[in-house]
């Protein structure tokens, strides 16, 4: 009979991921976009960003994963610079607090994506990679609970990037 998970028997879940993969890993370019967006929670914030970048126009899967994750940084250095910026105009303690710890968190997430994320990726660690990540991700959502008027668009843009980013890490591993 087979284990089965979520309804589906587990052998032919395990094909339909390699099949997947083993699709991906051959396409590149503009049809491993389409494909590899397809496939996460925000295709139009993927595609949008991905086709963003020259280099993801003849990029294979790795290549693509890589050029994500350095977007992800770039990204959550933008949020922090918005933090700074807004920072320093707080005139009370509360917003000067939460705008404090948007810009400590952010900050520290990226340089854990540029100094150990892209480290681990180049390595073929691409669970330490994603953690790296996963990490922006939470700074992200945790910042958007302080209800930030100006953080809001970024904040939703970098959780929904850095959700897709790990969706596609995951293919790596």
């Amino acid at each position: 009979m087979g284990i089965k998970l979520l309804g589906v028997s587990l052998p032919l879940l395990v094909i339909s991921i390699i099949a997947v993969t083993s699709t991906a890993a051959d396409e590149t370019g503009k049809p491993l976009i389409t494909k590899t967006c397809a496939g996460t929670e925000f295709p139009d914030v993927c595609t949008s960003t991905l086709e963003s970048d020259p280099r993801s126009l003849s990029a294979d899967l790795k290549g693509l994963s890589r050029i994500a994750l350095e977007l992800s940084a770039t990204k959550g250095n933008d949020s922090a610079g918005l933090a700074y910026n807004l920072l320093q105009n707080a005139t009370a303690f509360k917003p000067w607090s939460e705008l404090s710890a948007c810009f400590y968190g952010y900050n520290t997430s990226v340089n854990q994506i540029k100094d150990q994320g892209l480290q681990s990726f180049d390595e073929g660690k691409y669970d330490e990679a994603y953690e790296a990540v996963d990490l922006l991700n939470k700074d992200a959502l945790r910042c958007s609970t302080f209800e930030i008027p100006e953080l809001d668009e970024s904040n939703t843009m970098l959780s929904k990037f850095t959700t897709v980013v790990k969706t596609i890490l995951h293919l790596l591993f």
